[in-house]
């Protein structure tokens, strides 16, 4: 290749994708805030709005900026084939180059709904996510090092036909709400608990499920966030709990 060749990120089905996501982020937690702000008593609901709208104001705030950086991110990002190496620029300019000749697999998947090319060496694994033109490229390569790509076809989601199976618990905690003679032996039976109960259950899910690896930084993965969240949940189910309580007044 006597030219370099440039391939661009899908910036579009990036940005479209994204912004989905945040805003169902956005309502859900509406939805929370506004649920659990029912649920304290009349006296107690300033107290709660003091303390969880500047939380909201906050988590706004972070999210359009995280929306705008991750954009910006992709944007500024490129992957440009020159002469027998593969180059990789982030948005500020730092190069990840793989020489073409160290090449030892070629595979292709899905990764969070966007498609990916995985290259591995010797070294290293790299990944490439959300390619606009990823059957060129990996045409391109196979052609370079003579090895043909290999295809990945398994599942990359949180839910899947199985996991209702997960959730059997939650399903006969619920059933048992709506049974009268249930409800009357069991006093704890209640909105409240239903809520606490589901979000235990959801969280042991999400410990247990496996995830496709993003061979980058793992912190990051959807998996560990998806915990976060339902952690940050499960401590202001308690704190409503224990406020109704009249626990933090004793």
């Amino acid at each position: 290749m006597s030219n370099p060749k440039i391939f661009l990120y899908d910036v579009n089905l990036f940005r479209s994708k994204l912004l989905k996501r945040t805003w169902t982020v956005i309502v859900l937690f509406l939805i929370f805030v506004s649920y659990n702000s029912l649920q304290v008593p009349k006296e107690g609901r300033v107290q709660f709005l003091t303390i969880f709208l500047p939380l909201l104001g906050l988590f706004f705030w972070f999210l359009r900026k995280n929306f705008l950086k991750q954009v910006e991110i992709l944007s500024s990002g490129r992957i440009e084939l020159d002469g027998g190496s593969l180059k990789q620029f982030d948005a500020n300019g730092n190069c990840a180059t793989i020489r073409i000749k160290d090449l030892e697999q070629i595979t292709t998947d899905k990764f969070r709904g966007y498609d990916r090319i995985v290259l591995e060496t010797k070294e290293k694994i790299h990944p490439i996510v959300n390619l606009a033109s990823r059957e060129e490229l990996v045409s391109i390569l196979e052609k370079e090092t003579g090895i043909k790509h290999n295809v990945d076809a398994t599942e990359d989601k949180l839910w899947n036909l199985k996991s209702p199976l997960y959730f059997i618990p939650s399903i006969l905690v619920l059933a048992a709400f709506y049974i009268p003679a249930l409800k009357e032996k069991f006093s704890i039976l209640s909105p409240e608990f239903l809520g606490l109960f589901f979000n235990v259950n959801l969280i042991i899910y999400l410990l247990y499920i496996p995830e496709k690896q993003n061979h980058t930084i793992s912190q990051f993965s959807l998996k560990r966030r998806m915990i976060f969240i339902s952690l940050v949940v499960f401590f202001f189910q308690v704190y409503i709990q224990l406020d109704k309580s009249g626990w933090f007044k004793s």
